[in-house]
């Protein structure tokens, strides 16, 4: 009767002990801040706002075929495989063993004392968690699955906002190409003009110089866009995972030559921000990794127990190995742990603390990063519009100032120069222009990726956690007992 209560007084301690947990508390940033309206509510397919079917598919092609994505893909299914792994450890460990041996105990006469003895059997190994050790194993690999899932999210917005941004960029050189083709035909045909008035004797030889300065000028410039293009439609073409002689010997195809169909997007800062960024989930699941692994290293100040069995048969000879009377099984109980480890188990859980608090670091980084880039995506958006409107003033202008220019020269009251300053002007002002087009589309983009690109966080835990308004540092204690 003692030996029973025995057994049930350590039954009923093994469960007390069961749900012990030597993790600190969960390191938090507060992180309220001036919101300027409610919510934001983004099109997870974003880009289709643009109404741009070739830009359409070709984000399409980028999430099916980017190496990134897949390779961020790939990242959720090993972390998935891990999970499940340290899943097991809350089952047994159940294998087989088996011997045969043979032995003589008198070397000179080795066929008067020999004996042979065989055994097979199953045996049985089960650490009891009683301090978390598993438990908080396995959570952090639960969290460390849930960030991958949370970085493909991030990966998807910067490849579909990455993929925008080069389309746009292809159609704004395709556009200073054209603008720029059109120059050349006009400066040539204008050449030609001169070389017949100098052929003439109307003009010196100058004029007609400063003329052909203008065509090999406009050819640089051509020649220029020309590489850029080049190396655009390149990076589209790998953002987009083309084939290898697809990224050789193909041009993109676009339905037109310039940016257009430009969307509204929201001009401030909404209060859900946070809850929309997929990086900053990411962090804080690795910071919840981290703080599990501190309650692992604590547990190793205290002993592993495990229960122990082995059921199986043996016997001197082996056509009478496997009968009833040969079967033996044995069932107990081990206890290791540290006596004497010179603080090997303190600087275990010493670095526990300071890769948690490097994530603590990388969490508020991420944070400043996230609120960094909505400013900088606001500004940029609201800048880039009135640099637009300027350029198309100054375009207008620059127009006029050149037809002014050419009269006047016709008619004699004004020198070559300064019919060539009005074209440079209008030409440089036709290009800006283009360029201010791109930068207001870029703009765009941008608003859309700082906002999260359509992302919602569903799990209820982490976005209480996000929305923390108190601030609790990492611990610094080597103590299983401190927090």
């Amino acid at each position: 009767m003692r030996v029973n209560k025995r057994v049930l007084s350590a039954v009923l301690l093994a469960f007390v002990f069961a749900g012990c947990s030597f993790k600190p508390a969960t390191p938090l940033k507060d992180t309220t801040y001036k919101a300027t309206y409610q919510t934001t509510n983004l099109n997870d397919m974003w880009w289709k706002d643009f109404n741009d079917t070739a830009l359409n598919k070709l984000v399409s092609d980028g999430l099916s075929y980017n190496s990134d994505l897949a390779l961020a893909l790939n990242n959720i299914e090993l972390a998935r495989v891990n999970l499940g792994l340290s899943k097991l450890d809350y089952l047994p460990n159940v294998g087989y063993q088996g011997s045969a041996t043979r032995a003589n105990n008198t070397p000179l006469a080795p066929d008067l004392n020999s004996q042979a003895s065989y055994n097979i059997g199953l045996n049985l190994n089960y650490e009891l968690d009683l301090w978390g050790r598993v438990r908080n194993g396995v959570e952090a690999k639960k969290s460390m699955y849930m960030a991958s899932k949370y970085d493909y999210n991030a990966a998807r917005l910067s490849i579909a906002s990455s993929i925008a941004s080069t389309y746009f960029r292809l159609l704004f050189l395709k556009e200073q190409e054209g603008i720029l083709k059109d120059t050349l035909a006009s400066y040539e045909n204008t050449l030609e003009f001169r070389q017949n008035q100098l052929n003439a004797g109307v003009i010196g030889s100058i004029t007609y110089h400063q003329a052909q300065a203008q065509v090999d000028s406009a050819k640089s410039q051509l020649v220029n866009v020309q590489n850029q293009l080049s190396s655009t439609n390149t990076a589209l073409a790998i953002l987009t995972g083309k084939s290898y002689d697809e990224i050789l010997y193909k041009d993109i195809l676009t339905n037109k030559n310039s940016i257009s169909n430009i969307p509204d997007v929201p001009s401030g800062v909404p209060s859900d921000l946070l809850l929309h960024r997929a990086d900053v989930a990411s962090a804080l699941e690795k910071l919840k990794a981290t703080n599990f692994l501190v309650g692992v290293a604590r547990a190793n100040y205290f002993p592993k127990i495990s229960l122990t069995g082995l059921f199986g048969y043996a016997s001197l000879e082996f056509d009478r190995l496997i009968t009833q009377t040969s079967s033996n099984w044995s069932a107990g109980g081990s206890l290791v742990g540290p006596l004497l480890d010179f603080g090997r188990t303190a600087r275990g859980v010493e670095i526990a603390n300071l890769e948690q608090n490097a994530s603590f670091i990388n969490y508020d980084k991420t944070l400043k990063n996230a609120f960094g880039e909505v400013r900088n995506a606001l500004v940029s958006r609201e800048n880039s519009i009135t640099k637009q409107n300027s350029m198309k003033n100054l375009v207008n202008s620059s127009q006029k100032v050149y037809d002014l220019a050419n009269q006047r020269y016709s008619a004699g009251y004004s020198d070559h120069l300064e019919l060539l300053d009005a074209q440079r002007q209008l030409l440089s002002s036709k290009l800006s222009l283009a360029s201010a087009d791109f930068d207001v589309a870029n703009s765009v983009v941008e608003v859309y990726k700082a906002l999260g690109g359509g992302f919602n966080l569903d799990d209820n835990a982490t976005k209480e956690l996000i929305s923390s308004d108190k601030t609790v540092l990492p611990t610094t204690s080597v103590s299983p007992f401190a927090d």
